[in-house]
């Protein structure tokens, strides 16, 4: 990993860029699906508009993260902004000669998701680059309490109060914070990657993604952690998407207090980015990892048993904060122990697994509450994540895990 040299300011630049990167989603996640509902009342139409923002990563996830492995990772992240910036603008002006419609929108959402999927791939990719390797979890702590405050708090709150002043206003806020992202991150230099392989890029490209999800398969440990996160995801959304009928029927939660729920969620997620460096300098990392799986099985379990306010938001809050030690923790063992010329395609075949996890999981959720109760998916996800805990441990009983600073000569879990 290259070292920061005194007072670098590329972490600070990509820090600033970071955030408001992520204020500007935040406020579109809100704006986007308002829009749309003024836009039409077809609740299908609406809902297809989430489906073409994720559709990105399934169809070019892995593709994107072989093209960040050929190229600067802040090269990547400031066209993928740049365009970004261009499609938002252009919906704002579109907006300003009152043109709308839903398959404008779709169109918009779907490229606005690759624009998304490029930066978030070579944000990952960026950071050990220029960061010292004995400050990678502070600086992904850094990153995904950006992430969160921006995605999860500040960004809503403000999406919603300036759609309701004006639909213009949240898209032109969002393409402002990202050409500014722009300038920041033009600012950033990193060394140039090896030269890309002969021959047609469409193939070579194809070619680099499969080789990357090979070594990803023949890589035990990072596989684990891969799949784990996945299963996390998938078992943590099967509970997730039910809550607001939970919480509204038998709980009897008004629309404000499931509100004050989600925010409580939010700030369980910040507040677990912040903690995690400090848990790290004082516990090991594989028992902080088995510990977050376990905390969400456990908060699942006293919700299942007794679905109160108060647990709910406990439940809602501790998950939070446990996949945000999660992330920390799995983003930096792979920034250490996956070879720098393949961690753009690792990152990318995560974050689809990851992404496939999400309508999978919110799709199983909602059958086994329709067949089982409301109570079910609950159920289910502390049993399966009890499961994975143990699962888990046994896995990594002899990774490198657990080493203080494990690096590339660590790689326990690398094909050979």
């Amino acid at each position: 990993m290259t070292s920061t040299a005194t007072r670098d300011t590329r972490f600070p630049r990509l820090l600033a860029a970071a955030t408001l990167s992520n204020l500007g989603d935040g406020v579109r996640v809100v704006a986007l699906p308002l829009l749309a509902a003024a836009t039409t009342r077809d609740p299908f139409a609406v809902s297809a508009l989430t489906a073409c923002a994720f559709l990105p990563w399934f169809l070019f996830g892995l593709p994107i993260g072989a093209l960040v492995d050929r190229s600067r990772p802040e090269t990547f992240m400031a066209w993928a902004n740049t365009a970004r910036t261009v499609i938002l603008a252009g919906l704002s002006l579109a907006l300003l000669a009152d043109v709308r419609s839903m398959p404008l929108l779709y169109v918009l959402a779907f490229l606005l998701g690759i624009g998304e999927a490029a930066y978030d791939n070579a944000a990952q990719s960026l950071v050990p680059r220029i960061v010292a390797d004995e400050k990678l979890e502070k600086t992904n702590s850094a990153l995904i309490t950006a992430e969160r405050v921006g995605q999860d708090l500040a960004g809503p709150a403000l999406g919603g109060l300036l759609f309701a002043a004006s639909p213009v206003l949240p898209f032109g806020l969002n393409a402002a914070a990202m050409a500014l992202g722009v300038l920041l991150l033009t600012r950033i230099r990193t060394f140039p990657p090896p030269s890309p392989p002969r021959g047609p890029v469409v193939r070579t490209v194809v070619t680099d993604a499969a080789a990357g999800m090979r070594w990803l398969w023949r890589a035990p440990l990072i596989r684990t952690i891969v799949l784990t996160g996945s299963a996390l995801t998938f078992f943590t959304m099967a509970w997730e998407a039910t809550l607001v009928l939970l919480a509204r029927g038998p709980m009897g939660v008004s629309e404000t207090g499931y509100g004050i729920m989600l925010a409580i969620g939010a700030i369980g997620g910040v507040a677990g980015s912040l903690l995690t460096p400090a848990l790290v300098r004082r516990f090991e990392r594989r028992p902080l990892q088995i510990a977050a799986i376990a905390v969400t099985a456990a908060l699942d379990l006293a919700l299942a048993i007794h679905p109160h306010p108060a647990l709910a938001a406990l439940a809602w809050g501790g998950t939070g904060a446990a996949f945000a030690v999660w992330n920390v923790l799995s983003v930096t063992l792979r920034q250490r122990l996956v070879p720098a010329e393949l961690l753009g395609r690792v990152n990318s075949a995560n974050r689809t697994f990851s992404m496939a996890a999400v309508p999978l999981g919110a799709l199983t959720g909602g059958f086994v509450a329709d067949t089982l109760g409301l109570r079910a998916p609950l159920w289910l996800a502390a049993a399966a994540l009890t499961v994975l805990a143990f699962a888990y441990a046994v896995a990594t009983r002899n990774s490198v895990v657990s080493k203080p600073n494990p690096g590339p000569d660590d790689k326990a879990g690398e094909p050979r």
